[in-house]
């Protein structure tokens, strides 16, 4: 999981006393069905909670989060859902998944200002949860929204800007295509799954999950040789301007992260799979 929310997770679980299983996902895998039995056989009936991925931020999978949660609710455990990349990165209806809590972010492929966020809950769960600045919306006389809205809407003196941001850029993204935002995540997807093709054939390596899992990013596993994540992705920057996560894996493996929007292009591919090959294997 993403490593601010697993501090987040250990740091409550410290305050009260509370004991973290973290389910050991397979990465490569071979289908949606080993990432459900990995986390189904980490729960127990003491178990209370479940933080999920909706996509994974260093692997780059889709989850089977409707199948997961659906399972979850079936023993009775809550789920909070990190949504990061899921708006404008694959079709989102939070009610058919059902979580007792699902949050996102809208800066990232929605492309709204940063700071715009959205935490919904469950309806049966709003009347505990409280924001963390208790402010004019705790009293306030309004009568046509849920008091859990007014308190969360009215948390002393914020600026709105970034989520007023979000309107227009929804719009803007439906006009890149015919058919809308849904066509413009079409478009992204297919191209990044162009440019995983050309970089396993120009890297020799495999494919580590199927294109099921895949959205508009995609993580490619290749051996390190020798080079440590930070200095490859800095190498990368400093003499070819290419902008792209590389996150160690393992001993000796490096995950390679692509992201594929409006604004990329095969021919980005391209030379990026000339330029890893160059560094990593000094030819070709």
């Amino acid at each position: 999981t993403y490593n601010a929310c697993a501090n987040a997770v250990k740091h409550i679980a410290k305050r009260w006393g509370l004991k973290v299983i973290i389910a050991k996902i397979p990465f490569p895998v071979q289908s949606p069905l080993e990432i459900s039995q990995a986390i189904l056989a980490s729960v127990s009936p003491r178990t209370k909670l479940v933080v999920l991925d909706h996509v994974t931020s260093p692997t780059a999978l889709i989850w089977p989060i409707a199948e997961i949660v659906q399972e979850l609710n079936n023993q009775g455990i809550d789920t909070l859902i990190d949504g990061a990349h899921a708006l404008g990165f694959l079709p989102l209806n939070i009610g058919t998944i059902n979580p007792t809590y699902y949050t996102a972010n809208c800066h990232k492929w929605l492309c709204s200002a940063k700071g715009a966020a959205f935490l919904y809950v469950r309806r049966d769960k709003q009347a505990i949860i409280r924001p963390l600045t208790i402010s004019h919306g705790a009293n306030s006389p309004r009568q046509d929204r849920s008091r859990f809205q007014l308190e969360f809407a009215w948390m002393g003196t914020d600026d709105p800007t970034a989520y007023l941001s979000v309107p227009k850029a929804i719009e803007f993204l439906n006009s890149l295509s015919i058919d809308g935002l849904l066509g413009l995540m079409a478009r992204n997807h297919n191209l990044v799954l162009k440019a995983r093709n050309l970089l396993c054939r120009a890297l020799e390596v495999n494919y580590p999950c199927p294109e099921s899992m895949i959205g508009s990013m995609s993580s490619i596993l290749i051996p390190s040789y020798a080079w440590a994540a930070e200095d490859l992705s800095r190498q990368l920057w400093e003499k070819y301007q290419i902008e792209l996560p590389i996150i160690p894996w393992g001993e000796a493996s490096l995950i390679v992260r692509i992201s594929a929007h409006y604004y990329n292009s095969i021919e980005q591919y391209e030379y990026l799979a000339g330029v890893l090959n160059y560094l990593l294997f000094g030819q070709r």
